[in-house]
């Protein structure tokens, strides 16, 4: 593909798909330490309240920096405070090990360090992509950076479970700080289009005129939905892998294997999106990814077997790439610039920032009814997101 070989998007690719094979290999290490370390899936849960709650109460005002700055400054430096949390959690560990941390607070501290910069840079990260290729390469662009998301998910846990039964957690944790500072090194190369210059002076720049876009917009808000649909669905490969693993009588290594199963289907789904939406169309690729993600829902929640939940797994992945990348391929066609990161917040809220909500949700679920019943859940908001993406097609 020829936007692998930009000199702008090339090095965003490497920094993007390095960080996100970290940050996977965070959350599985982490996911699995705390389960061991308390044996809940709502701790477990917890993990992710931490690394995404951030997301839904800064957001939106980073959406709002990020169109007055340097979206490009704004990101590195938003990572830089990641990166400090990394390599505390990973300092601490390697200094004490995982038996001499005092409970599991503080990974989820960390977790909540490393979703604080997150929150602060996503909205500038995502605004950043169309700045970097032509206006006929974004779909490719949003669909390959979407292989980052989903190699890094294939690559990072297989790494975990690896590392887990080896060189132990501490090790983990200490690569993924690392791999913040490839991010960050790949953004200080690359150089994205001058922005246009706001020349009306009344323009309100504030929050809630990115709200009142989507508000206004019934478009905008159903591609917001249904990212939102796909992001909350999509839960149950992190917060139950632990449950559903001891259920059917693995450990560490079938943990690893469920969330990176989801990964390794995902990455020809988001190869093909772009090839996909262009032919069939993004809202009709939308409805079928959603429809693979339910579909792969009830494969795991009925799975008598271990390989019956990996596939289920699998589908799920492969499910929720086709859908994110095109319901947001949608979005960004049709975005005015002066209101894209404040709108590419709103994204991250829906996409990211319910992930609290839906870890609390999965994992009181699970704790309360078992892994199986807690399924429903995930399968019912797919159904939700085959509707939404209905009402998109012309």
């Amino acid at each position: 593909m020829s936007v692998l070989r930009d000199r702008n998007f090339a090095p965003f690719f490497v920094g993007n798909l390095t960080s996100n094979t970290g940050n996977w290999l965070f959350n599985v290490t982490a996911a699995v330490v705390v389960f061991q370390l308390t044996g809940s899936a709502l701790a477990v849960g917890m993990v992710s309240v931490a690394q995404f709650l951030p997301l839904v109460l800064v957001s939106p005002f980073a959406g709002a920096l990020a169109d007055r700055v340097d979206r490009r400054r704004m990101v590195i430096a938003s990572q830089s405070f990641s990166t400090v949390a990394a390599v505390t959690i990973a300092i601490a560990t390697l200094l004490v090990g995982i038996d001499g941390l005092p409970g599991a607070w503080p990974i989820i501290a960390a977790a909540a360090g490393i979703g604080i910069g997150n929150s602060l840079s996503q909205p500038a990260m995502n605004s950043l992509v169309p700045g970097l290729v032509a206006t006929q390469d974004l779909a490719t662009a949003v669909s390959l950076t979407a292989v980052t998301y989903n190699v890094g998910r294939a690559i990072g846990p297989a790494g975990a479970g690896l590392l887990l039964v080896t060189l132990g957690a501490e090790v983990a944790f200490a690569i993924n700080a690392v791999s913040f500072l490839v991010l960050i090194g790949g953004l200080a190369m690359v150089r994205s289009r001058p922005r246009e210059e706001e020349t009306d002076p009344t323009r309100d720049r504030s929050v809630r005129a990115g709200i009142r876009y989507v508000r206004d917009d019934p478009r905008a808000l159903l591609l917001l939905g249904g990212v939102a649909a796909a992001g909350f669905a999509a839960d149950p490969a992190i917060t139950l892998a632990p449950s559903f693993a001891d259920l059917l009588g693995g450990g560490e290594v079938l943990v690893s294997a469920f969330i990176s199963g989801f990964g390794v289907a995902a990455i020809p789904a988001a190869v093909l999106s772009g090839r996909l939406q262009t032919r069939f169309g993004s809202a009709r690729m939308a409805g079928i990814g959603m429809a693979i993600m339910g579909g792969g829902s009830i494969a795991v929640a009925v799975a008598p077997w271990w390989w019956v939940a990996l596939l289920g797994f699998s589908s799920t992945g492969s499910g929720f790439v086709l859908a994110v990348t095109s319901f947001t391929t949608l979005l960004q066609l049709q975005l005015p610039e002066s209101l894209r990161g404040r709108v590419m917040a709103l994204w991250t809220v829906a996409f990211l920032g319910n992930r609290p909500l839906a870890a609390a949700i999965d994992g009181a679920a699970a704790d309360a009814m078992g892994p199986r019943l807690a399924m429903l859940v995930a399968i019912s908001v797919s159904t939700i997101g085959v509707v939404i993406a209905q009402r998109l097609r012309p």
